[in-house]
Formats: C-alpha cells, structure tokens, sequence
C-alpha cells in the first residue's frame, strides 16, 4: 500500500498529494482528479483546473 502525503491544498479547494514513485494525484473541490509524473506537471494541471472554474 502506498503512502498518500499532501503536498498543497489551495483556497479554492484544489489538492495535490504525492502519490509514490514520482506520481501525484490532482483534484478540483469537485472531487475531479488527474494521475500526473512530476511534481512541476502537477502544479501545471492544478493551475490548469483552477483556470477552468474561475473562467
């Protein structure tokens, strides 16, 4: 079983957590989540989705 670890949480809701082997899991606060390598791809993905629902 991998450790799941928080990595951020931001105001409007979105979450990363570190998933294991370079992998982190993406979520909006409407639980919609994306399996990315890197954590720069996932800063990307939450800046991304964060764009989308303030749009």
């Amino acid at each position: 079983m991998a450790f799941i670890s928080r990595i951020c949480a931001t105001s409007r809701g979105s979450t990363i957590d570190a998933v294991g082997e370079g992998r982190y899991r993406v979520c909006d606060r409407q639980a919609h989540c994306a399996e990315v390598q890197g954590l720069w791809q996932a800063y990307e993905t939450l800046r991304l989705q964060e764009q989308r629902t303030t749009s």
